[in-house]
């Protein structure tokens, strides 16, 4: 093929490039769309790319009647005259509807009606032994049945695009979905575990790294390890926009959700979020929100356990503050972390329970310190046993477990005291005083095992039962079992020891009665008290000295 040879678009070339389905060849189409009648074939080639492809598709559109050999451009070329015959039309332009037309009525060459009618096939042409004139069909009732057969056609490839873009979006929704459930995420794993293990400053393992889809699509990490002894875990976690880990640079987690959570109180406090210090390099995980379920804080075999709540981060990476509840709400607990070194508590409480039942804190309110090894809980201020008391406490469990608390009580119910403290002391009235406490042991039981305590109590109102000490003065020192002693006023020193409860001046007022003197009760043996007993009448002041044996509550009193 002559290089220097333009081509032009005929009128059936036209409109080929405005109808798709005309030429549906890719490379036939794109040679088409450059032909303009002012590029050679050379320069066609060249802006292509491609010069064999070039050449070729010239041929077969200049075949089809798609273009044609400008006439001085060029090497001049003869133009192909059209052969009459039923293989004139090619494939190519067997649905053109446009072509020079004839104005004569009466007769129409063969060319113009194999051109101009032609939509199927061959092209239509005249009954044989009619060579001097051909009857052309009439056009009103063509052009009729042309609108009937093109009006469906035309809906037809206008519908098409739509259902092409819902077939596709569909495609690419089952592709997604399937990619999501067939992507192998264990080898996220070891990339995961070094981001948390920086972000945390310690080992962390996890076993399993999976999806979900419901409630809503997240990464799932499974029986997570933190530590070296693996002393704190996390049986799940929900990374709930697992698209902020792809990518480089600083990857920001928005929302995380950790449930089955058991943290040690110094591991939870040697981790940099939640701790307060300038910020020496940029991290490559932060963290926005956790939210947490089932969380149980842990100090030696002390727990603080089924916390649920929030923890909110600052831009810097660290806690800004976590409002964490007990079940039923019934505790709250705001931390934030200082300066100093710690996390800093504002605790409230309604209807707790912290020893599995044993004591109800009706209203509860202190201030605390969380620190490597110690808990201090100061300002408490509480409704207790019927009664308010106030005061400090100490937690110590860096070595061993130590605990060590003043207190102020009043208006304690005495028969609640007794229920949780003595059940076999049958004592009623209102206990106020100052308590102070201290203890030490291997275990949580055994720190309560080993509790000394000094409380200067004062009861009034009282009622005690087990003994009778108006009746024994009033039988002249015999024996006397059971009955119950009724007094308006009673104090006394009381140390309580591992071993025992001893009460030193222990002085009581019942009306004309009165008593002094001290008692002891052993855990293992029974009651021993002594005393001196007055009764003062309007003639007369009688002392009888009493001694007081038994067990709780069958107590039995005599004259020494």
């Amino acid at each position: 093929m002559d290089a220097k040879l333009i081509y032009a678009k005929t009128p059936i070339g036209d409109e080929a490039v405005r109808q798709s389905t005309r030429v549906v060849q890719r490379n036939l189409r794109m040679v088409l769309v450059q032909v303009d009648g002012k590029l050679s074939v050379e320069e066609l080639s060249t802006k292509i790319g491609d010069p064999r492809l070039v050449e070729n598709a010239l041929r077969e559109l200049e075949e089809g009647g798609f273009i044609a050999p400008v006439q001085g451009g060029g090497a001049e070329r003869p133009i192909k005259k059209r052969k009459e015959s039923s293989e004139r039309v090619s494939a190519l332009s067997q649905f053109s509807t446009f072509g020079p037309r004839s104005t004569l009525p009466e007769a129409i060459s063969p060319d113009s009606a194999a051109s101009n009618f032609s939509t199927f096939g061959k092209p239509i042409l005249p009954a044989s032994g009619r060579h001097s004139q051909l009857q052309p069909e009439p056009v009103p009732k063509r052009a009729k049945v042309s609108e009937e057969t093109e009006a469906p056609v035309t809906r037809k490839r206008r519908g098409s695009p739509l259902r092409w873009a819902l077939l596709a979006a569909v495609g690419v929704l089952v592709a997604c979905v399937a990619l999501l459930l067939l992507y192998p995420y264990k080898g996220l794993k070891p990339g995961i575990e070094l981001a948390a293990s920086r972000l945390l400053n310690t080992p962390v393992r996890i076993a399993e790294v999976s999806v979900a889809f419901l409630p809503k699509p997240a990464l799932l990490l499974s029986n997570v390890s933190i530590g070296e002894g693996s002393d704190a875990s996390i049986e799940q976690l929900r990374i709930l926009s697992p698209l902020s880990l792809l990518g480089s640079g600083p990857r920001v987690l928005p929302k995380i959700e950790a449930s089955g959570v058991v943290m040690p109180a110094d591991r939870l406090l040697a981790m940099p979020l939640f701790q307060v210090k300038p910020a020496t390099q940029a991290t490559h995980l932060a963290l926005r929100h956790v939210s947490v379920e089932h969380m149980a804080v842990t100090a030696r075999d002390v727990a603080l356990r089924d916390l649920s709540g929030e923890i909110e981060f600052r831009s810097d990476g660290q806690m800004e503050q976590a409002t964490l509840f007990a079940p039923e709400r019934s505790l709250k607990i705001l931390a934030k972390p200082v300066e100093q070194g710690g996390i800093h508590l504002d605790i409230e409480g309604l209807g707790w329970k912290p020893l599995e039942g044993a004591i109800s804190f009706e209203v509860f309110q202190a201030k605390g310190l969380l620190q490597k090894g110690r808990l201090l809980l100061r300002d408490i201020d509480t409704t207790v046993l019927g009664g308010v008391l106030k005061g400090n406490w100490l937690l110590d469990w860096s070595n061993g477990l130590v605990m060590a608390g003043d207190a102020t009580v009043a208006r304690l119910d005495c028969r609640k005291v007794s229920k949780v403290f003595a059940p076999a002391l049958k004592l009623e009235g209102e206990l106020g005083g100052a308590l102070n406490l201290r203890s030490s042991g291997r275990d949580w039981e055994g720190l309560w095992l080993n509790v000394e305590a000094v409380l200067d109590a004062e009861i009034s109102r009282g009622l005690l039962h087990g003994v009778d000490l108006g009746e024994i003065v009033r039988r002249g020192g015999q024996a006397v079992r059971g009955g119950s002693t009724k007094f308006d006023h009673l104090k006394a020193m009381v140390t309580i020891n591992p071993r025992q409860v001893i009460g030193r001046d222990l002085k009581m007022s019942a009306g004309m009665v009165s008593a002094t003197g001290q008692f002891v009760a052993g855990r293992e043996r029974p009651v021993d008290a002594s005393l001196m007993v007055t009764m003062q009448t309007s003639v007369s002041t009688m002392r009888t000295p009493v001694r007081i044996s038994g067990e709780l509550s069958d107590l039995v009193a005599s004259g020494k």
